[in-house]
């Protein structure tokens, strides 16, 4: 039996992936630990992985994000995506790094398994492959690593791999790395330097192709291509959770089943602070058609939905894989999570997000074909519902969605990376604490 470490920032979207790996792993006989932030603890302990706690200086709740980090809410996306790399996940690398080595001192580690906003294991790879356990990164979240074949990762530029477009990609890129994010590049570099002495190798967004595997949680046909492209990169399809047996649905439910398109609409679990920005221009564009709207408010009351209309049902939650098959449409900011799910029903989208990694999102829902980018993260409710329509007209977008729905079915991640974390395991004599830096 081999013991295996979980690693991962305290946030939602990364951290149920990581469980379901660690899940799969307990299933075929391994020890798993997670390190991750306090509120994760009785989610760990229901799937039999043992919780450590992130320490208190790198720990924050998602949902109070304003007071952990005050100011954040008041920068628009692409500064406040800025803002999220330097301040909260560079700013965390110390002392992810210091809570990585302690457990590896105190305890036997074979493999350490992290997602790609978790940024404590840099240092441990800087070092030589046999003073530390096997590594394996895993992107929950498109792809962030630079390529001459795409552009910064962020704002959400088209890919190029034209002669003009891979020089604009290297100037773009370099831009990037030591101009708009210097100051992000500058603490990763000072951290590094205090902890092992020796410079960072790698631009900090770079950091998972310095794993010894990497898994990236969607299908190849969904990111960019890329010429340069790691052979120990992986294409694993994204982990979707599914509901559990006693899902009492809404009185309403069976409306979903009458004549109408249904469209859904949601701003996720994270970005949903104001409901303005997309869900209530949804709901006012949309009254008017011959559609039924379902809006999930991601935890949020029902009562902090202000539109009405006669076509519209709210509920908090509800389970993406009961209510995604009687979908037509799904309007969303941009989620990793739920544009997969849409994906993996073969739902075509109408997408609309600047924030976190939101407009790489919706790029990649553009340049799939399986979906409309409105381009703006508060768009009009003319224009949501001008693209709603369009896409309910064009049986391109779900024909397209559909085809990426058959790619994923052929994929199953947490048991293949799972496999494969288990066999390097096993295969790998772990060093002992005194050989990290």
């Amino acid at each position: 039996m081999s013991s295996i470490l979980l690693c991962s920032a305290p946030l939602t979207g990364h951290v149920v992936p990581m469980l379901a790996v660690g899940k799969a792993l307990i299933e075929t006989g391994h020890s798993v630990s997670i390190l991750t932030g306090n509120k994760f603890a009785q989610r760990a302990d229901s799937a039999g992985i043992t919780h450590i706690p992130l320490p208190p200086e790198c720990d924050f709740d998602e949902h109070n994000m304003e007071a952990a980090f005050p100011g954040r809410s008041r920068r628009p996306g692409p500064l406040r995506s800025r803002f999220d790399l330097e301040r909260i996940f560079v700013a965390s690398m110390s002392a992810q790094f210091r809570a990585v080595e302690r457990i590896i001192e105190s305890t036997s580690v074979d493999a350490i398994a992290a997602e790609n906003l978790f940024m404590g294991l840099i240092p441990l790879l800087s070092g030589s492959p046999a003073s530390r356990p096997r590594v394996f990164a895993i992107c929950t979240s498109p792809l962030m690593c630079t390529s001459i074949d795409t552009a910064p990762f962020g704002p959400g530029f088209p890919p190029s791999s034209t002669r003009v477009g891979r020089i604009r990609n290297q100037a773009l890129n370099a831009v990037f790395e030591h101009g708009i994010l210097r100051a992000a590049q500058s603490s990763a570099d000072r951290q590094h330097q205090q902890l092992t002495g020796t410079p960072i190798p790698e631009f900090v967004l770079n950091w998972p192709i310095l794993a010894d595997e990497t898994f990236v949680l969607t299908t190849e046909s969904f990111e960019y291509p890329r010429s340069d492209r790691d052979h120990r990169l992986t294409f694993s399809g994204p982990i979707l959770s599914t509901s559990s047996s006693d899902f009492t649905p809404p009185t309403w439910w069976n409306d979903l089943d009458g004549d109408r398109p249904v469209v859904l609409v949601t701003q996720g679990t994270l970005d949903n602070g104001d409901l303005n920005r997309l869900m209530e221009p949804t709901i006012r564009g949309l009254a008017d058609q011959d559609v039924l709207v379902v809006a999930t408010t991601g935890g949020r009351p029902i009562s902090d939905v202000s539109a009405t209309a006669e076509n519209l049902r709210v509920a908090e939650f509800l389970p993406y894989d009961q209510l995604l098959p009687k979908v037509d449409v799904m309007v969303t900011n941009g989620g990793w999570g739920g544009v997969h799910y849409a994906l993996a029903h073969g739902v075509p989208l109408v997408v609309a997000g600047t924030t976190e990694d939101k407009a790489e999102i919706c790029r990649r829902v553009e340049i799939s074909g399986t979906g409309i980018n409105l381009r703006r993260g508060t768009p009009r409710a003319r224009s949501i519902a001008t693209a709603v329509r369009r896409v309910l007209d064009d049986n391109a977008f779900r024909t397209r969605a559909q085809e990426l729905q058959r790619d994923l079915s052929e994929l199953s991640a947490s048991a293949t990376i799972a496999a494969t974390i288990a066999g390097a395991s096993e295969n790998v004599t772990p060093p002992s604490g005194s050989q990290l830096h």
